[in-house]
């Protein structure tokens, strides 16, 4: 293997300061959303400010065009939006938190987690979580 580049070690350094556990082999883009996970989830801000692009979506180019103009939102817009955690498990199924996650995504209410709660689901790595605000 080559040497690690001067960006994979910023991130492994942001992980191990949150206390996000990870594999030697995860892919940059993984391990670069648990950070913004586990940064999302210490400092209560959405994943995405922190967080590389994400990944293309299976929407069709008519939705990602759509979604991509849509109008940035105004001040008074974001009162109403509320942050929630994205979880996503494998296809078999996985219990973490008193909860089943598997390949269908289950958003839960950030106020409904506690910090040891967010602490478990980042440090499951079978699960992608994600940090995001909904209208």
């Amino acid at each position: 293997m080559g040497e690690k580049s001067d960006e994979r070690i910023a991130l492994e350094t942001r992980a191990q300061a949150l206390d996000v556990s990870f594999a030697a082999n995860i892919g940059d883009a993984k391990l670069a959303e648990r950070v913004a996970a586990a940064e999302a989830a210490k400092t209560g801000q959405p994943a995405q400010d922190k967080a590389p692009p994400p990944a293309p979506t299976s929407d069709t180019p008519a939705q990602a065009g759509a979604r991509d103009s849509a109008p940035a939102a105004s001040p008074s817009a974001s009162l109403t939006r509320r942050i929630v955690v994205e979880v996503i498990g494998p296809k078999r199924g996985r219990g973490r938190i008193r909860r089943r996650f598997g390949p269908t995504p289950v958003l839960i209410p950030i106020e409904e987690l506690t910090e040891d709660d967010q602490a478990a689901l980042i440090a499951d790595p079978k699960l992608t979580v994600t940090a995001r605000e909904i209208d």
